[in-house]
């Protein structure tokens, strides 16, 4: 099975409303996932989206879900917490691949640390907003079962989309 780890867009400042979760991509930001989507489009065609709640997630998670032509994101809970058992439960129970998982910082790092090494302070990993990373596991994703195909940054990724 392949996860496409991905890190939400470029959203409003922090504090620029009452509620965190709330926070929308930013018009450039939008734009920017957007370039970011056409490039992962050239690398990895996810069969199904999962996105944490909050809204700049969300956002990003119907990017990719435009770019892909797929079926409505599904909301996973979990990847707006460090709850990484629940996140591995819910890729492995869409029985797709690749899946791909729309989430925040520190977590996604701390994700991607659970996945390859079964510990989320086992490594170090920058996600940078609209970065992006595809594990893989032989069969189920399990912690520290997984390995790392690669780590690739937003700019790169719009890069990729203009080839």
């Amino acid at each position: 099975m392949d996860l496409l780890l991905v890190r939400h867009g470029i959203a409003v400042e922090r504090g620029s409303l009452g509620d965190d979760r709330l926070r929308p991509l930013t018009p450039e930001g939008r734009e920017r996932m957007v370039e970011a989507a056409r490039g992962l489009a050239r690398l990895v065609a996810p069969e199904v989206v999962l996105s944490s709640p909050w809204l700049r997630a969300v956002q990003t998670a119907e990017v990719l879900r435009e770019a892909y032509g797929l079926g409505r994101v599904r909301v996973c809970d979990a990847l707006a917490s460090a709850d990484y058992d629940a996140v591995v439960e819910a890729a492995n129970e869409t029985e797709a691949s690749p899946v791909a998982l729309v989430g925040h910082e520190p977590w996604m790092s701390e994700l991607l640390a659970y996945l390859l090494c079964g510990d989320p302070a086992g490594m170090s990993a920058t996600f940078k907003k609209g970065g992006a990373a595809l594990v893989r596991a032989a069969g189920e994703v399990r912690a520290g079962g997984c390995w790392l195909e690669w780590l690739i940054q937003p700019g790169a990724l719009r890069r990729i989309g203009h080839g």
